[in-house]
């Protein structure tokens, strides 16, 4: 199977149904798919996930944890002054959003997708986006803005957009065009 010593049998299905899923979209990835490039019996990933729905959230929840401390993680890495680190926070985005991988915000696209409402997913979207909220929100006070709620609502709409045109349009010019966007906001904010 290949798999690392350190990676558990869930996590290995977790994360190869994770890539498929991302790659290819939910409702394009059979759950015999997974079984095969998984590498794992049809009981073995129902005794780790109770469905595919249950294996979705579990995507939907892990990726996007991960997504927003990388997130948060490369942001901070930036040795700047806490202004500059939030007006150049969308720097970073830029190699993702060129890299031959990127297909969009997974929250979104899953959302879309899925168009069920299910509570799960719905939560998991509302912890995510409250979670790139809350990243703005400490940037924007730790560098001294009094509107710091206005401004980190501002960069998550800015968030949003930049990767949906970054997945629809391609990535030139979408960090360009935020800069455009952050300026104006934090020089009225």
């Amino acid at each position: 199977m290949g798999r690392a010593k350190s990676e558990t049998l869930h996590d290995h299905i977790l994360n190869v149904a994770s890539d498929l899923f991302y790659k290819y979209g939910i409702n394009n990835v059979g759950i015999s798919r997974i079984i095969a490039e998984a590498g794992v019996a049809k009981m073995t990933l129902y005794g780790h996930f109770g469905s595919k729905d249950d294996l979705v959230v579990n995507y939907l929840e892990t990726r996007s944890r991960a997504w927003v401390s990388w997130y948060r993680s490369e942001v901070y890495k930036i040795d700047l002054l806490p202004a500059q680190r939030l007006q150049n926070s969308f720097e970073v985005l830029d190699t993702w959003f060129r890299s031959k991988n990127y297909r969009g915000c997974l929250i979104a696209n899953a959302v879309i997708e899925l168009a069920n409402n299910d509570e799960r997913v719905l939560r998991v979207k509302k912890e995510y986006y409250s979670n790139i909220r809350t990243m703005y929100r400490d940037l924007a006070r730790e560098a001294g803005y009094k509107n710091y709620i206005f401004i980190s609502e501002q960069f998550f709409l800015i968030l949003r957009e930049a990767m949906m045109s970054a997945h629809l349009d391609g990535p030139n010019g979408v960090v360009e065009g935020c800069h455009e966007y952050v300026h104006f906001i934090l020089k009225n904010a």
